[in-house]
């Protein structure tokens, strides 16, 4: 095949000194710890993005578990995050019940999983690599443990039989029967006044979800705990009033049982090679209660018992960096956990039995399905008071969770915890969120919004949290078909809501595994994006991409994130993440902007200070809150004191006034409140419409201000360490389609430092030699492909190894293409063809230029060698990387392989070749242009090869490459897999199951633009 290692030299440079380092204080999760990053041009395994590394079970290949370590280092990653992957549990909502081996023996947390454990560690430390790793199979929500143990899963079951208005029931509770091993919690009655077939999400609290059904409303005055008159067989005699104004009586029997969840699915429900297991410990995982110390602790005892042992403790510890735990997908009826009752009743104030029968809905958020039947109250709110409190208890018990793991990872294994905090489940997911060393969030479940990410953000923020998680990549429909700039959308859009850190989802082990076809073994039945590793044949290329988050990561962990506003969020559960603040008037203003729950105002850094809150941390200059925002005594009461102590309060469309909690003397004091601060001079009743054009007229002003024909974000952080400001501007171009969605303007920033350019492809930091500055602000021009961003840093000093020249350029006529510095020439202004007028400078003189002779022009005559990466004959050969042949194609202009007779269904690599001459009479350099890159690029010219381009709009300057004469130009480009894989879609299989979805469009792969030469004269000042 055809040679490449001059294209890779490159990338072997900057990860030669890849070093691990975790923070100094291994268990510092705050900003400004003291970790050793790196620099920003080869950041730390600690600052590198990680793989999710998926092992079926642990029955895999040891050498193949070591390669893929080594791998995923050697293109750019800092290590994995190990998840044993059993099917996804292997439970019914797993993915298959089929596995090849025998889960008696290598089931998760058996002798065989610590040893595969303890392989992927020391392959890390091998590799001066870092390792996460799940707390238990699946998504790390439970253990091996005897079945019905303490810690496990509780959950509420409800069943209710109906008496005519005047009858009594004299009989056994409904559901006696059909509950084994439960225990009766509770008998409650009560009068159905109104019963409806609807649908829509009204009268539920916000964010709830449509869901056809049957509706009762039943009478709150009728509502009664009658537990205390069943007999010990289950039976129970009730006479009802024959003058109640209603349809009729329903008995509610509820009871409490552990739900039977599993983490992992015993062996004996698979099919294959499974044997009857002997103990609990090969009897698969169950989920453990989230709501209790005791479930976390079932979680501890068994990885101290079991796994910590013989060794694996003091490995972990050398390369560890989180204990992690995914977003709670586990199944009840209704959550809750033995000492529920009790703890309801101490923070409420009331006993919430007799309202149960009301919970059963709208609290599964999804995962079961709800119920046909639905129970709500006559009372002015249909009882989403009673919810609203069940649903803020659960989220205290759920931080006992939370706090319990993230203490024993300090305390036992001197690492970090990570986790993605509540949302999945009906809590407000914002409450728990700084309880958690790194909270951890997720593109496909935030919807890729970067409002989704603001509102995990803020309490994190808050709570100075360094580290913010994503579980990035993750699409629907979209495995064997993720393009890396697409990726890198995601990972653009995640730093503009304050998202620092990346597991990119996800890396599948590669090595043989039975019942599996090639390309190998792959997660979630193909459904989900996707299977990196080095059957892409964008593999070795990756490390381009790779470099570029690490080096985004390594600016936007640094520091102290600063906002410009605080939108007051209370919601009680998070079925979806949605946008919150729907018009788009503050970011295209430039205000940058976090959501805080009014249970995270009492954390540390909450106070004022010279009219800003939170000065230490965010700095908010401003608080919204809107008419339709849910309240909480604790948080209006909080809301009082900032604004007594001069904090503005924007109160927008209206003084907000629902008390999310059953609570009539807090009903009154919240609205009392409200009313009280809002004659406050700091408090703003404003319009709905209009918000950003309101905050302006009150002299608040954004830290950017942007004024574009396009989508801008921008992203701020303060490091005094260094004495730097940092800013991410996002032209985001969504899904205007590759190639489109170009913007260009200003942005004023509050800042008078030394401007730089950080390229996160390149590495390289250059002073920005053309800007206006303000007295207190500097104004800077930007250009921006559709989805490209850059870093801009205001620095206290110049740099070092950068300096800046005494004077700056200010204004420019169209047909500069580039400015930049040498100390022994000066400012070097690089013109095109197209320039015409002059430049001014910013020692108040205007300067002329000679235009290049030569025209820009176009690339024809392209030769296209065509590396095909195709599937074995025997697609059970899955460690086969690829059978690869070449074809040779010639191209008078370019286009996509998809019209290139033979190359519809290929997938592989793509090597480009064509030259040109050159003439350095009048012109100097030139600017080479790509346009927009489907997948990766690596170009040389004449042999040299160029730092990595930006795959939105990959230019470079190439005047040191070119030489008098004929000039060569080659370029790389590789592919995803799925043009391949369409034509035997449904031969694929993995662990005995094929595709659950249907392949995916063709895509169009090659160089898919006119690569264009524009020539440059520079002219000193």
């Amino acid at each position: 095949m055809i040679n490449t290692a001059g294209l890779y030299a490159l990338a072997t440079i900057l990860l030669s000194t890849n070093v691990a380092s975790l923070p100094e204080n291994h268990t510092d999760s705050l900003v400004n710890s003291v970790v050793d990053s790196g620099t920003f041009q080869n950041p730390s395994a600690q600052i590198r993005p990680r793989f999710r590394y998926w092992v079926p079970d642990a029955s895999v290949d040891p050498e193949y578990l070591a390669k893929d370590v080594a791998s995923a280092g050697a293109v750019g990653a800092g290590g994995v995050e190990v998840l044993g992957y059993y099917l996804y549990g292997g439970t019914p909502e797993g993915t298959g019940n089929y596995s090849p081996v025998d889960w008696s023996v290598y089931g998760w947390g058996t002798p065989a999983w610590r040893s595969t454990l303890n392989i992927l560690a020391q392959s890390h430390k091998d590799n001066g690599l870092i390792m996460d790793f799940a707390l238990g199979p699946n998504q790390g929500q439970g253990v091996p443990a005897p079945q019905n143990s303490d810690g496990l899963v509780w959950e509420l079951a409800a069943f209710n039989v109906s008496v005519p208005v005047g009858s009594s029931f004299n009989g056994t509770l409904p559901g006696w029967e059909q509950i084994y091993n439960s225990t009766l919690h509770a008998v409650v009655t009560g009068l159905v006044v109104d019963a409806v077939n609807t649908s829509g999400i009204s009268p539920s609290l916000p964010i709830a979800e449509d869901y056809n059904r049957t509706q009762y409303t039943l009478a709150a005055d009728s509502l009664e705990d009658v537990t205390s008159q069943v007999s010990s067989d289950g039976r129970i005699s009730l006479q009802f009033p024959s003058n109640a104004v209603g349809l009729e009586y329903n008995v509610f029997a509820i009871y409490l049982d552990h739900n039977q969840y599993r983490a992992q699915q015993n062996p004996e429900f698979m099919l294959g090679p499974h044997t009857t297991p002997e103990t609990w410990l090969q009897n698969g995982s169950w989920a453990v209660d989230h709501f209790s110390i005791a479930g976390a602790q079932t979680i501890t005892d068994f990885w101290e018992q079991y796994l910590l042992v013989n060794g694996t403790k003091e490995l972990l510890m050398s390369v560890g960096n989180f204990a992690w735990e995914d977003s709670i997908e586990i199944r009840s009826n209704l959550h809750w956990t033995k000492d529920f009752s009790d703890t309801f009743e101490e923070a409420h104030g009331y006993d919430l039995t007799k309202w149960l029968p009301i919970l059963f809905h709208q609290n599964k958020l999804g995962f079961v399905g709800e119920p046909t039947d639905w129970w709500i109250t006559d009372e002015h709110d249909t009882g989403n008071s009673h919810v609203g409190d069940y649903r803020e208890t659960l989220g205290e018990l759920y931080g006992l969770y939370v706090k319990t793991l993230n203490q024993w990872a300090e305390d036992y294994l001197d690492l970090q915890m990570s986790a993605q905090i509540s949302y999945n489940y009906p809590m407000d997911a914002l409450q728990n969120v700084p309880n958690v060393d790194a909270p951890e969030c997720e593109s496909l479940g935030f919807s890729h919004l970067v409002d989704g990410y603001r509102q995990y953000a803020g309490p994190a923020n808050l709570a100075g949290k360094r580290i913010i998680s994503t579980e990035c990549g993750a699409n629907m429909y979209g495995v064997y078909q993720q393009t890396l700039p697409s990726l890198l959308w995601d990972v653009k859009r995640s730093i503009a809501g304050s998202v620092n850190t990346f597991v990119l989802h996800g890396y599948p082990y590669s090595g043989p595994y039975g019942n599996t076809t090639w390309p190998g073994f792959s997660t979630f039945d193909y459904a989900f994006s996707e299977m990196h590793g080095d059957h892409q044949p964008a593999w070795d290329f990756y490390s381009n991409s790779m470099d570029f988050i690490a080096r985004l990561s390594y600016i936007f962990q640094s520091g102290i994130p600063k906002m410009d506003l605080v939108f007051w969020q209370k919601f009680t559960a998070y079925p979806v993440i949605e946008r919150n603040y729907q018009p788009t008037d503050l970011e295209d203003a430039g205000f940058a902007y976090e959501y805080l729950s009014p249970d995270n105002l009492g954390l540390d850094e909450v106070y004022v200070q010279d009219g800003i809150l939170a000065p230490a941390r965010q700095a908010f200059k401003a608080l919204i809150i809107r008419a339709n925002d849910s309240l909480t005594v604790y948080g209006v009461s909080r809301l009082a004191d900032l604004a007594h102590d001069g904090f503005p309060i924007i109160v927008s469309g209206g003084i907000p006034s629902y008390l999310v909690s059953y609570n009539e003397s807090g009903s009154a004091y919240v609205n009392e409140t409200m009313a009280s601060i809002s004659s406050l001079p700091n408090v703003h009743l404003v319009p709905y419409d209009g918000l950003a054009s309101s905050i302006a007229s009150l002299g608040i002003n954004p830290l950017t201000r942007i004024s574009s024909n396009g989508s801008w974000f921008t992203y701020w952080r303060r490091d005094d360490l260094v004495g730097a400001d940092y800013v991410f501007v996002y032209n985001d171009g969504g899904d205007l389609g590759l190639g489109n969605g170009y913007s260009e303007g200003t942005v004023e920033f509050a800042s008078t430092g030394i401007p730089y350019t950080y390229d996160a492809f390149t590495g390289m930091q250059t002073p920005i030699l053309e800007y206006t500055k303000m007295n207190n602000s500097i104004i800077i021009h930007f250009s921006l492909a559709g989805n490209q961003s850059t870093i801009v840093a205001f620095l206290d000093s110049p740099l070092e190894t950068s300096p800046v020249p005494e004077k700056h350029i200010t204004t420019t006529s169209k047909g500069v293409l580039g400015v930049a510095y040498e100390p022994e020439k000066g400012l070097i202004v690089k013109v095109g063809p197209s320039f015409s007028g002059s430049f001014t400078t910013s020692d108040g003189l205007t300067h002329s230029a000679s235009t290049p002779s030569s025209q820009s022009f176009t690339l024809t005559n392209w030769t296209l060698t065509v590396e095909r990466w195709d599937p074995p004959s025997n697609l059970s050969a899955i460690t086969t990387q690829a059978i690869k042949s070449n074809t040779t194609h010639l191209l008078p202009t370019l286009t996509s392989w998809q019209e290139i007779s033979s190359l519809q269904n290929v997938s592989g690599r793509g090597y480009y070749r064509t030259t040109f001459n050159w003439s350095a009479l009048n012109s100097t350099g030139a600017i080479i242009d790509f346009g927009a890159i489907v997948h990766t690029i690596r170009v040389s010219i004449n042999g040299q090869t160029l730092p990595p381009l930006d795959t939105t709009w990959a230019r470079a300057d190439i005047g040191t490459y070119l030489v008098q004469g004929e000039n060569v130009v080659e370029a790389v480009v590789s592919t995803t897999l799925i043009n391949v894989l369409r034509p035997i879609w449904y031969d694929l299989v993995t662990s005995g199951t094929g595709p659950s979805v249907p392949a995916g469009p063709a895509q169009d792969y090659g160089l898919l633009f006119p690569v264009v030469v524009t020539p440059y004269a520079e002219v000193i000042v």
